[in-house]
């Protein structure tokens, strides 16, 4: 597990750039911590545009737009938290407050709030450590389950006056065209969020997005594990 991270070349680096996205922030949050404690200094360039999701979490504010050219070492946060949480196990690193959030928070998003069929009992060992390191349960849920953005309340809205049930209710098939998220102002991600939730209907075990055009393209099918 130890090779999850370059190790030899984080001690050797003057210079660390932490590449993220949006969905893998909770774990660039961590890496951001480790790294400090490592005293190295560190730069966080995020690729998409910021997420007010995330604002919560250590670091956030230190996000920026453009690649420092400076950075002789770049590391990508686009790895599983698992993988990321063992690693800092394994190699006796100390997961401070801030870095248990941002771990907490990203088994949450991970495992549909603690609901997904894949929680097992490794699952909750690490979370209940996490929790006696100080991870802050209740900001997670505040801000990643009621703080939901208009937009995509009312994409969901658009989406379920759209849906059609088919094949003895199993399917759902929902249309979206670009207007329809133009008008909600929601984004793609928002929009795959949303056709998940038509999961939770009686007998629905797949939801499949189309594309409104001339070719009806499926942009994304949904299945329930």
């Amino acid at each position: 597990m130890s090779s999850l991270l370059p190790i030899k070349q984080i001690k050797e680096a003057k210079h660390i750039l932490i590449k993220s996205d949006l969905k893998s922030f909770p774990q660039a949050s961590v890496l951001y911590s480790y790294l400090l404690q490592e005293h190295k200094k560190v730069s966080l360039y995020l690729e998409e545009n910021k997420s007010k999701k995330y604002a919560f979490l250590a670091w956030f504010d230190k996000i920026r737009t453009t690649k420092p050219l400076s950075a002789d070492l770049e590391i990508d946060a686009d790895i599983s938290v698992m993988e990321l949480y063992l690693f800092l196990q394994n190699n006796g690193i100390k997961i401070n407050k801030k870095m248990a959030t941002a771990l907490y928070c990203g088994f949450f998003e991970s495992y549909e709030n603690f609901l997904s069929p894949k929680c097992d009992g490794m699952l909750f060992a690490a979370v209940g450590e996490l929790l006696a390191f100080g991870a802050e349960h209740t900001k997670c849920v505040e801000n990643l389950c009621k703080s939901i953005p208009l937009s995509r309340m009312r994409l969901q809205g658009t989406l379920l006056q759209k849906f059609v049930l088919q094949k003895n209710a199993s399917v759902a098939f929902v249309e979206i065209c670009d207007e329809d998220l133009q008008q909600s102002g929601a984004t793609m991600d928002d929009l795959y969020v949303v056709a998940a939730e038509l999961l939770k209907l009686v007998h629905v075990q797949e939801v499949h997005l189309l594309k409104r055009d001339a070719k009806n393209k499926i942009l994304k099918i949904i299945k329930d594990v």
